[in-house]
């Protein structure tokens, strides 16, 4: 009985591409890492907003937290509208 391994033969795969991923602003979904880049917050900032269901963003199981750069974007949009209605409010002093 023979117990040696044997090799199968080349299928000639295909090369693997040289071309590196796109950067994170031409993508739909971010990592936590790359949203806490684009955001300017540190990484525990983006995961306790995760918890807290204030990002557009959902787990995956053995692949980490995703964020929807769209949804984000248009939720940045709209808080950045909201802040400039009330920003010329008179406050009562």
């Amino acid at each position: 009985m023979d117990t040696k391994l044997h090799k199968k033969p080349s299928t000639g795969a295909k090369p693997k591409s040289s071309q590196s991923p796109p950067p994170p602003d031409s993508r739909r979904w971010l990592k936590v890492a790359e949203t806490a880049s684009y955001l300017g917050v540190s990484l525990h900032h983006v995961y306790r907003m995760h918890r807290r269901g204030q990002l557009p963003s959902f787990k995956l199981p053995g692949l980490g937290v995703r964020i929807d750069r769209k949804a984000l974007d248009a939720k940045i949009a709209s808080v950045k509208e909201a802040r400039s209605r009330t920003s010329h409010v008179a406050w009562p002093v």
